[in-house]
């Protein structure tokens, strides 16, 4: 198959989220996708360039079960989440519920994942089928938890009378989610089933954590 052909696949899944979350979502416009797009791409870039730098560190290296265990959980989790946690604060935010939110806040995600797959593509990779049924989803899924974190911090849960507090928890969860997903993506076998769990416990927590923003926010769940 042609690499332009796999290309074009590996941006199939944004296109359609796009379409649908124009569609679906109230308050959506096709002007937020795009610059959703736009963000996901440039959080790419301090990534590709600490893979670069980070990686080679002794730590990273190594070629046994802690050093991988410690790169998924440390550069996987916690580096790419905090570049693309930051990276969703270039996002607006006035005036705009946490629906919206989370949906540009996931298709940040999936575009930071479908270009991602086309550095893989160049690289060499060809399962572009299985990657974007898992890789991709999972940083979709990670950057909406991380929205509704950045949404909370910009609009605070009242825990107590004049004490507001945002909801971190989606944050943590996007990490050690991203981590355990990496760790169990690079087996074979059934051990690879758990990269699965992982992207399915993704989507149940950014729905969780939706519905106790959305509480807040006076949206329906």
């Amino acid at each position: 198959m042609s690499v332009f052909v796999l290309m074009g696949l590996s941006f199939v899944p944004l296109v359609f989220f796009l379409v649908l979350f124009c569609l679906a979502v109230p308050g959506f416009k096709v002007r937020y996708g795009l610059g959703s797009t736009l963000v996901g791409l440039f959080s790419l870039i301090p990534i590709v360039i600490l893979q670069y730098l980070v990686l080679k560190m002794p730590v990273f290296s190594k070629d046994t079960l802690l050093s991988v265990l410690i790169t998924v959980m440390v550069f996987n989790g916690l580096v790419e989440e905090m570049v693309k946690m930051f990276s969703l604060l270039l996002l607006p935010h006035k005036k705009m519920g946490i629906g919206v939110f989370l949906a540009m806040s996931l298709i940040s995600g999936l575009a930071l994942g479908c270009f991602e797959t086309v550095i893989y593509l160049f690289s060499g990779y060809q399962n572009i089928q299985i990657r974007s049924l898992t890789a991709v989803a999972m940083h979709s899924l990670c950057g909406g938890l991380s929205g509704i974190y950045v949404w909370t911090w910009r609009n605070p849960v009242e825990k107590a009378p004049g004490k507001k507090v945002p909801l971190v928890m989606p944050f943590v969860l996007a990490v050690a989610l991203h981590g355990v997903y990496n760790f169990f993506a690079g087996f074979s076998g059934g051990f690879w089933w758990f990269s699965v769990v992982a992207i399915l416990m993704a989507a149940l927590e950014c729905r969780i954590w939706y519905r106790k923003a959305a509480g807040m926010d006076g949206e329906a769940s």
